[in-house]
């Protein structure tokens, strides 16, 4: 019989055997211990590929473009973020962090291990990039950038004209990837199938 182990109160518990789609719960403190994702490594891997392939316009084309007083500026979600760096560096370097790097690593992370287990090839590296791939998970933040940007409009609404740019469309698309493949992916399932390999 497989045993989980609780990562928020250690509790030992059987996996248990279920449908796709269902997640386990532990008895003890009711957080998810175990999901069965309908997602195999495959559709995993078309879905990463797709994010890899629109972060390049969600991160370079212009999010919004501000008309004021005659003047039209249009900035992306880098060049926002660079602004920052002299009025305020730490929130410059955690909007990077959080909005744009580690969505990308965590993309690619998990693109890799798709494609080592699609491929039934046992790399020697899959385990640390699973243990990357699990702390990544708590900092890719793309809807947090969004919510912020969001108020930010609104914000501004009063004060001058503002348009949304194409980069914007392209940031949503990539903010709906990254929660398809955060719910999607598991990180128990993708050791289980290391591990049969």
């Amino acid at each position: 019989m497989k045993t989980i182990i609780c990562r928020h109160c250690d509790m030992t518990s059987a996996i248990p055997t279920m449908d796709t789609g269902h997640v386990a719960k532990c008895i003890r403190c009711e957080q998810v211990i175990y999901k069965k994702s309908w997602c195999n490594p495959s559709g995993l891997l078309a879905l990463c590929i797709t994010a890899l392939i629109i972060t390049i316009p969600a991160f370079n084309l212009p999010l919004i473009s501000i008309h004021l007083l005659g003047i039209t500026e249009e900035t992306n979600l880098i060049q926002g973020a660079i602004m920052m760096i002299d009025v305020a560096p730490l929130v410059s370097f955690v909007v990077l962090l959080c909005a744009v790097i580690a969505p990308t690593l965590l993309v690619l992370s998990i693109a890799i291990s798709s494609v080592s287990l699609a491929l039934n090839h046992k790399a020697i590296f899959l385990p640390k990039v699973f243990k990357v791939t699990r702390l990544l998970i708590h900092w890719s933040m793309l809807e947090v950038y969004m919510v912020s940007l969001m108020v930010a409009i609104f914000k501004l609404m009063n004060y001058a004209d503002l348009y949304i740019g194409s980069g914007f469309y392209f940031f949503v698309a990539l903010l709906l990837l990254n929660l398809t493949i955060i719910s999607n992916y598991s990180n128990h399932q993708y050791w289980e199938k290391y591990q049969s390999l």
